[in-house]
């Protein structure tokens, strides 16, 4: 498989693991840069038939689908949050969010959970009290980074004690690193089992394609699905690039 990589994304560890790997196995890529506000690559990438995936920002992950690569990269219609959360209930941290267009929250009296809807990163999920909120609304709007109607899910905030990102190829979850220990940012390649099983238990019920990334959170309410995202936009954190990259190979 042929892999385009975004050299201006990734923290400069988790790039150089992926570039290393994919050089001790003879893998063939390329390195590129997304243009600003264009979504274009520099250099523009010349691919050779049979299968390309990328691996960036969103930006990569849209450009794949306007050049209909395959894998290209694994995003759909059902990395919403809508339609996880009905394939999987109670089983998302968030499962009782009121989602609605941003200019219609309504007040919060206490610091509450907002995210985009759609996985797209738009602006990135966040905990915020009501003035905060309205400060940073507006400011968005003003300046049209987001649009009004954008629909998000608005939930009460959660205790949350650790986070841990896993990576999941058919079903499978074939590397994970925690990345946050209360509301520290802290990558550990050290995760419990249960984390594993549990996430390997919520693909078997629904999975939004063959490769993406879950996020488990452990909280007084036992684990809980915190988000489910596009695996080629994730970063790598402290997981074992090794294993991803050979799981994604074997696919094809």
């Amino acid at each position: 498989m042929y892999w385009c990589i975004q050299n201006n994304i990734y923290n400069e560890e988790g790039f150089e693991r992926l570039i290393d790997v994919l050089e001790r196995l003879g893998l063939p890529h390329s390195v590129h840069k997304v243009v600003p506000f264009v979504g274009e690559l520099d250099p523009v990438p010349v691919v050779p038939p049979g299968p390309v995936i990328v691996m960036g920002s969103y930006s990569m992950t849209f450009y794949a689908h306007r050049r209909g690569w395959t894998p290209g990269a694994f995003f759909n219609e059902n990395f919403d949050f809508v339609i996880q959360r009905e394939a999987l209930g109670d089983r998302m941290l968030n499962w009782d969010a009121q989602v609605c267009r941003l200019v219609d929250v309504p007040e919060q009296p206490q610091p509450f959970f907002i995210r985009p809807v759609a996985d797209d990163k738009c602006f990135t999920g966040t905990v915020m009290d009501w003035p905060s909120f309205v400060e940073w609304r507006d400011r968005v709007l003003v300046g049209c980074q987001i649009i009004p109607d954008m629909p998000v899910a608005v939930s009460r905030k959660k205790e949350i004690w650790n986070e841990t990102r896993t990576w999941i190829v058919d079903g499978r979850v074939v590397t994970a690193s925690g990345y946050k220990f209360g509301t520290i940012k802290r990558y550990n390649s050290q995760v419990d089992e249960r984390i594993i099983r549990y996430a390997e238990d919520c693909a078997a019920v629904w999975a939004p394609d063959r490769a993406f990334v879950l996020d488990v959170a452990d909280t007084p309410d036992g684990l809980k699905i915190v988000e489910i995202g596009n695996l080629n936009a994730a970063g790598f954190y402290k997981a074992d690039v090794d294993k991803l990259v050979m799981a994604l190979e074997s696919m094809f």
